[in-house]
């Protein structure tokens, strides 16, 4: 754990002195370093490092998510940088097909037990990347939109590399460090997208969206889209409304969204997992009807902050944090709604440790977790993460968690949401055992609510036949006699 005095007072010294330009900041790291990456990562010190790729040998870097990749995924890399994810794959799934890039098997809550507990794998972290607000009228910066493990890394790297943000907004909760705490500072707050650019993405899609497009524009964050605006009419502009989070739901998820309602009830406390179909769960109306809901969540989706806003999440009869909103991130949350919750009393951000721990979720009456899933088995086995036996696609997330908490919790329930099919219906995701090498990420023995668009199959307390007659019950239609054939095999 690396030492540092917090000095409050006369801190504007400290800051003029630690702020430096990106090119000065990345000779701090050194061959042979361990630099590690946090979740929701935005900076730029990624590039400046590859931009030193000829000089470098042997560094390491440990990154959760690869948003962006500055070039040391690509093949020819190897020498100068060792990269490691850490729980999502997104970009890097190529690299970790090809056997460049290792996976690291941890949750959103587990990332950082080595670290905290000192043990031999915890690695000397040598340098920090973490992105920040500029400093407040006391020293203090915030760690943009999502606090994650940001805090514990930032406290046991021997240097902390912050980049400033004005973009990004100050967070009520335990979201903070202070100016003494950090080694370098880096301006990296963006120019504005120009009424031209923004009328240049908006052009490549429908009409019909378009207004609403303008309006997210002059609210997103500007580097994202900038980097993209040389290929912006090579982008598909359905790729475009996703990012910009103005896609129309499918008939599929507005019947998984329709049959979720049915077991959503006053006084709950919800999670919603990342992903394209739970992200229009809010939109489509599944928590209007209900009142008095509490959010302790690990992100958001679109018109879940908002939810706060209309009355309707109260935290009222929350255990851990009444009147609150809680999460670890607002990632997922529209950019309406993320400045709405800047300097918001009503919102709280904590630490992946403290929200992504099966311990506080089930400490919550009422716990409804909904995530998605890859396959579900007869048995109630789930993936979130390999496709097509033992390719990893994805990480587990903050997933385990609040399924085993909302599992736990008085009233709680545990939601897988999938849809029946994949590949244009011609596989079903609802399967009589999981192909050799697949990566169970709920065991069978946690299993609870299923949903797809045909219904919700309940598989707590029922034995595997029980559950297999559930499961197909609410199976593609295509797919039900083999499926049931199937079962009398395994049942």
């Amino acid at each position: 754990m690396t030492q540092r005095k917090l000095i409050v007072e006369n801190w504007e010294k400290e800051f003029k002195r630690k702020t430096v330009s990106p090119e000065e900041a990345a000779k701090a790291v050194k061959s042979g370093d361990y630099v590690l990456i946090p979740n929701e990562y935005f900076g730029v010190m990624p590039y400046h490092l590859v931009a030193r790729r000829n000089e470098l040998r042997n560094v390491t870097v440990e990154i959760c998510v690869a948003f962006f990749d500055p070039g040391w995924l690509q093949p020819g890399m190897e020498d100068s940088f060792n990269i490691i994810i850490r729980c999502f794959l997104h970009l890097a799934r190529i690299a970790h097909d090809e056997g460049r890039v290792p996976f690291i098997p941890v949750t959103n809550g587990t990332w950082n037990k080595t670290y905290r507990d000192n043990r031999p794998m915890g690695h000397d972290i040598d340098v920090f990347l973490v992105v920040v607000t500029p400093p407040d009228e006391n020293g203090f910066c915030y760690f943009a939109n999502g606090v994650w493990e940001k805090k514990l890394y930032a406290r046991r790297a021997k240097t902390v590399i912050a980049e400033m943000d004005a973009t990004q907004s100050r967070i009520y909760g335990d979201t903070a460090i202070h100016v003494s705490e950090i080694d370098y500072l880096v301006d990296i707050t963006p120019e504005p997208l120009t009424g031209s650019q923004i009328n240049t993405i908006a052009e490549i899609l429908p009409r019909a969206k378009r207004q609403i497009a303008l309006k997210r524009l002059s609210a997103v964050h500007p580097a994202l889209f900038k980097s993209i605006l040389p290929i912006i009419r090579e982008i598909p502009p359905g790729l475009l409304e996703v990012a910009l989070n103005i896609d129309d739901p499918t008939d599929v998820m507005m019947a998984m969204a329709k049959n979720l309602k049915t077991i959503v009830k006053d006084r709950d406390t919800i999670q919603v997992g990342t992903g394209k179909h739970t992200k229009h769960l809010v939109e489509l109306g599944v928590f209007d009807d209900v009142n008095d809901l509490s959010i302790f969540s690990e992100l958001g989706c679109p018109g879940m902050g908002f939810l706060v806003k209309r009355g309707i999440a109260t935290g009222k009869y929350a255990a851990l944090h009444p009147d609150k909103a809680v999460f670890t991130s607002f990632m997922g949350m529209t950019p309406e709604e993320i400045k709405w919750t800047a300097n918001n009393p009503l919102f709280e951000q904590y630490p992946g440790d403290y929200i992504i721990n099966i311990a506080n979720i089930a400490a919550n009456r009422n716990m409804l977790s909904v995530n998605n899933a890859v396959k579900v088995d007869l048995t109630g086995q789930i993936t979130c993460e390999s496709q097509l036996g033992p390719r990893l696609i994805n990480g587990a997330g903050g997933q385990i968690e609040f399924h085993i908490g909302a599992f736990m919790s008085e009233g709680g329930r545990a939601v897988t949401f999938i849809p029946s099919t994949w590949g244009n219906g011609s596989v079903s995701n609802i399967t009589p055992y999981f192909e050799e090498g697949t990566l169970v990420t709920i065991s069978r023995y946690w299993a609870d609510f299923v949903v797809t668009e045909y219904g919700v199959a309940q598989l707590a307390g029922k034995s595997h036949r029980e559950r297999a007659q559930e499961l197909i019950r609410i199976a593609h239609p295509d797919f039900r006699d083999e499926l049931t054939q199937a079962a009398k095999k395994i049942c």
